[in-house]
């Protein structure tokens, strides 16, 4: 009787422990599961984070542009770096009609105003019997960019007619020295004259590879690249020249097979020769 009584005894204080045990696990549990969710909360956040700064890093040379300056150029460098092209020299060009200009002294005028809004240009001026015309140019070793402003006067017995004609040259690509020189573009046409210009972007460039399908085929690679689709094209062995139209941009020509704002020329001399691409809107503004 004693005995069983202590077995009793036994078992109790054996489920007590048990059940202490059971306590003490789940608070241990509960600490663990804890830390556990706070790891991943801390992970989560690291993540967060992280991809924020990709995003915004991919947006960087944007954010560097003030929002009513034109972004084509880097668009078309973006596709070329994408498809392997090469970049040798890229353009920007502003031109806009000039009214106030009726004869030679206010020509001079005109360009002595020009020579104090652009002081740091070089300039030339000449003055035939049909056209007068000044020309700045200066070369920024610096960023490696050709710049040249020209003011230039047609005249008949009837009627003439002036324009000012801004462009800046750069060669080959770095995103950081190429917004610079976008900014310095934008801010030298408004110290030119604080009327709106028409902007041209130009982009030249080549590559070595195999083309499969042909000149064509790399053609439409470009079209797609630029959600763009074709208004004129010229088809030859060696050369393919497409007129197209992309919702992406708002300068926009009208032709008569419809609007256009994106011109892709592409030549080869032959098998196994570099293929050069140039691509322009709203139209190409280099011969090739």
């Amino acid at each position: 009787m004693s005995s069983n009584k202590q077995r009793g005894v036994g078992d109790m204080l054996k489920m007590e422990n048990m059940d202490k045990g059971l306590k003490t696990n789940t608070k241990y549990t509960d600490k663990t599961w804890k830390v556990y969710i706070n790891r991943l909360l801390g992970l989560f956040f690291i993540f967060v984070i992280c991809f924020t700064g990709v995003i915004l890093g991919n947006e960087r040379s944007r954010a560097q542009l003030p929002n009513d300056i034109s972004t084509e150029i880097l668009e078309i460098a973006e596709v070329f770096q994408k498809e392997k092209i090469n970049v040798q020299e890229w353009k920007l060009y502003g031109r806009k009609n000039v009214y106030k200009i009726r004869d030679l002294v206010t020509f001079q005028k005109e360009v002595n105003r020009l020579k104090q809004s652009m002081g740091h240009l070089s300039w030339n001026v000449m003055e035939e019997e049909d056209r007068w015309k000044a020309v700045g140019t200066h070369y920024n070793d610096l960023l490696k960019q050709e710049e040249t402003l020209q003011l230039i006067t047609t005249h008949t017995n009837s009627s003439q007619s002036s324009y000012l004609l801004y462009e800046v040259t750069g060669y080959g690509w770095e995103k950081p020295v190429a917004t610079e020189i976008i900014n310095n573009f934008h801010s030298n046409l408004t110290n030119i004259s604080h009327e709106d210009f028409e902007i041209f972007s130009c982009m030249t460039g080549d590559f070595s590879a195999k083309i499969e399908g042909g000149l064509q085929n790399t053609t439409n690679i470009l079209l797609d690249a630029f959600s763009a689709q074709i208004v004129e094209e010229i088809q030859e062995d060696t050369f393919v020249s497409v007129s197209a139209y992309t919702d992406a941009w708002n300068n926009v020509l009208p032709t008569h097979q419809g609007k256009m704002n994106l011109q892709i020329g592409l030549r080869t001399q032959g098998m196994g020769d570099k293929t050069t691409v140039i691509v322009g809107t709203p139209i190409i503004t280099v011969e090739y």
